[in-house]
């Protein structure tokens, strides 16, 4: 059994999957909260799905990019369990989880996400051999120099606020907007491709494995 969760941002998921199917699923808004809500949350997810610790198999999380205190919340606890439990860990990055939540179509996608201090994090996807395969590492930018860029179709998905639509939205004729729904990052689709890199034997040396910030130089240690 695989356990996955996702603190990249104010939004935390985590999911149960055991190869075949999804266990169970849980997606909150947190307003911060994630030292005092992560462990206990983990808990009960487990205790409702009847599966124990000696059940788990696995661990996957998402690597960011993010806010720099909720990856390193949990990317503690990942550790934490993973030590405890002697269980491997794959770290998924966090926009690759979005675009792979999304159905294919002909024009590009962006994802992007919250990384602190008023700026979105994004990178580019292209659906090719029926995956969306990333064409750039992911980037840091004011939504308004985003905005900017955009001079041709392209589907933006990923937690924007009111005034970023707004923003985005204004490029009506080159830009398409994600629903809500599909704005979430799920944990269902973490947990698929957490399960498929551990099946090819890309398991992450969890003492190496450090989240993705965007305003460092290199990653920060966890």
């Amino acid at each position: 059994m695989l356990l996955v969760f996702d603190t990249s941002t104010e939004r935390i998921g985590m999911a149960l999957f055991d190869g075949t199917q999804v266990v169970s699923e849980e997606i909150w808004k947190s307003h911060n909260y994630h030292t005092v809500e992560l462990v206990p949350a983990i808990e009960l997810l487990l205790k409702r799905s009847a599966v124990a610790h000696k059940d788990l198999t696995a661990l996957g999380a998402a690597l960011g990019p993010g806010s720099f205190t909720s990856l390193r919340i949990g990317f503690a606890v990942l550790k934490g369990l993973s030590l405890a439990l002697k269980l491997p860990v794959a770290g998924i990055p966090s926009l690759d989880i979005l675009a792979a939540g999304q159905a294919p179509l002909d024009i590009p996608l962006m994802a992007v996400l919250h990384a602190g201090r008023g700026r979105l994090a994004y990178s580019r996807y292209l659906y090719q051999d029926n995956t969306w395969c990333k064409q750039e590492e992911a980037k840091v930018i004011e939504v308004t120099e985003l905005a900017q860029q955009i001079d041709s179709p392209i589907y933006i998905c990923g937690e924007l606020t009111p005034y970023e639509k707004q923003i985005l939205g204004r490029k009506w004729k080159s830009v398409q907007i994600a629903s809500p729904a599909n704005c979430l990052r799920r944990p269902a689709v973490l947990a698929e491709l957490a399960w498929h890199k551990l099946e090819a034997g890309q398991a992450d040396d969890i003492a190496s494995l450090a989240p993705i910030y965007l305003h460092t130089t290199n990653p920060a240690p966890a």
